[in-house]
C-alpha cells in the first residue's frame, strides 16, 4: 500500500510543533501516599486463560477492567485525546483503541494483510497519526504502520524499518524523529514463538524521518554482539535514548545488556553491571523507562526477579531491587521514583536513590492479575 504523503506530512509538521500533554501530578505534589489523579494502565493474565487491560490509581485501586481477546503486550497513549491504543503481543492481530478515563472499547485495529502486529506503537506529538511496528512475513522484513486516528485509524500506508523484528518504536520530543529498535529475530505467524534467522540475526538502532519515513542513522551493535537483540527503547531528557537488549547467544556469555545512545553518536555506550547481577538477569530485559525528569532510568529483569536503576547522565548502574517477575514499568510522581507490577500481581513503587519499596497491590491468590509486560502512565 502507498503512503498518503501530504497527511503523513502535515501530521507530523504539526506534531513537532505541539508537545504532549501527559497529566501528571507537578513536581513536587508527590509522595508516598499520595493520589496524583494519574492511571497507570498494564496487560494481564487472569491464570484461567483470560486476558484484560486493567487501570490502576498510584495507590494500587483498580479503577476499571477490560478483557481482551488475547494477551496484550504495550499500550501507548493519543496526546491531547485521553484515548489508549493497547497492542496485541507479538504476532499480534489488534490494537483496541480505550477511552482511558472509563475503560470503554471505542473501536480496534486489524492487522492489514500479510502484516502482524509487534507489539508497540506510538503517536505523533499532535495525535494525528499513529505509527506501529509490524512484521511483513512474506517480505521477511519490518516495517511501520502509519495510520491516520483521526480519519477512523484508517491504514494511509507504511515506512521501512530498515531491518527485521522492528520491536519498540518511540519520538524523540526535540524534533520529527522515530527510533525503532530492530531486534534482528525473524520470525512468522506460523510459528509465532520460533526464531529463525539466530546465526545471521543483524540487530540495530534506527532513526527515521517522521515526515517521509527517511532513514537517518542506523546503529549497529559489533559484530561478536550480533546475537544481542535491541528490544526496548525509551526516551530521556536531550532525547538520550535508553536501551534494553535480549542476548539470544550461548547462556554463559557475559554480554552487556543495557546501553544508552544520543543521536547522530557513532556507537552506542554500552554500560557496566556488576558481575553478579548481571548474571542474575538471565540475559533478557524485560522492559526500560525513564523516571519524569528524564535522567534515571529502570530496568527490568523479569527472568532474574530484578529490576536495575541507572544515571543516564554519568552512565552508571545505580541499584538493583528484588521483585518476583518484575517487568512492567512506569514513571511514578516524583523524580527517582517509579511503579512496577510482577507476573505473580504485584505492584511496587521504588525509589531509585534510597532504594525505598512500597507495596501497593501484594498477591491475592489464585484470582490474582498477572500483570503483562509494560505500563503506560497516563492523566486524566
Amino acid at each position: 500500500m502507498g503512503i498518503d504523503r501530504r497527511h503523513l506530512l502535515l501530521g507530523a509538521l504539526a506534531g513537532y510543533a505541539a508537545r504532549p500533554v501527559f497529566a501528571l501530578a507537578a513536581p513536587g505534589e508527590g509522595g508516598y501516599g499520595h493520589k496524583s489523579g494519574a492511571l497507570y494502565l498494564n496487560a494481564y493474565g487472569d491464570g484461567a486463560g483470560g486476558f484484560g487491560l486493567a487501570a490502576l490509581a498510584d495507590d494500587g485501586a483498580v479503577a476499571w477492567d477490560l478483557p481482551l481477546p488475547s494477551r496484550g503486550h504495550a499500550a501507548t497513549i493519543r496526546p491531547h485525546t485521553g484515548e489508549i491504543v493497547q497492542f496485541a503481543r507479538r504476532p499480534g492481530r489488534f490494537a483496541i483503541i480505550v477511552a482511558a478515563a472509563t475503560g470503554r472499547q471505542l473501536d480496534d485495529i486489524s492487522n492489514a494483510p500479510g502484516r502482524r502486529f509487534n507489539g508497540h506503537g506510538v503517536f505523533s506529538a499532535d495525535g494525528r497519526i499513529l505509527y506501529a511496528t509490524e512484521n511483513d512475513y512474506a517480505g521477511e522484513r519490518g516495517v511501520i504502520g502509519v495510520y491516520a486516528a483521526d480519519n477512523a485509524y484508517r491504514r494511509i500506508g507504511e515506512l521501512q524499518a530498515h531491518g527485521i523484528g522492528p520491536h519498540e518504536i518511540v519520538r524523540l520530543s526535540e524534533r520529527p524523529v522515530l527510533a525503532v529498535a530492530n531486534g534482528g529475530i525473524l520470525t512468522h505467524p506460523d510459528l509465532p514463538r520460533l526464531k529463525l534467522n539466530l546465526p545471521s540475526m543483524r540487530p540495530a538502532l534506527v532513526y527515521l524521518d517522521m515526515r517521509d519515513g527517511a532513514l537517518l542513522q542506523e546503529v549497529k551493535l559489533p559484530p561478536a554482539l550480533h546475537q544481542l537483540s535491541i528490544r526496548h527503547l525509551a526516551v530521556g531528557r536531550g532525547d538520550v535514548v535508553a536501551i534494553a537488549m535480549q542476548y539470544e547467544g550461548p547462556e554463559g556469555d557475559p554480554v552487556p545488556l543495557v546501553a544508552i545512545h544520543r543521536p547522530g553518536a557513532p556507537d552506542l555506550q554500552l554500560l557496566a553491571l556488576p558481575e553478579k547481577l548481571r548474571r542474575r538477569m538471565k540475559q533478557y530485559c524485560g522492559s526500560v523507562c525513564f523516571d519524569r525528569a528524564g535522567r534515571i532510568f529502570a530496568v527490568s529483569a523479569p527472568r532474574g526477579n530484578l529490576v536495575t536503576f541507572w544515571d543516564v547522565e554519568r552512565g552508571v548502574f545505580l541499584r538493583a531491587i528484588t521483585l518476583a517477575d518484575g517487568c512492567a514499568i512506569a514513571p511514578d510522581i516524583a523524580a527517582g521514583m517509579f511503579l512496577v507490577a510482577g507476573g505473580a500481581g504485584d505492584l511496587v513503587r521504588m525509589h531509585a536513590v534510597s532504594g525505598k519499596t512500597e507495596p501497593l497491590l501484594p498477591r491475592a491468590g489464585a484470582e490474582t492479575r498477572h500483570w503483562d509486560n509494560h505500563m503506560l502512565a497516563a492523566g486524566i
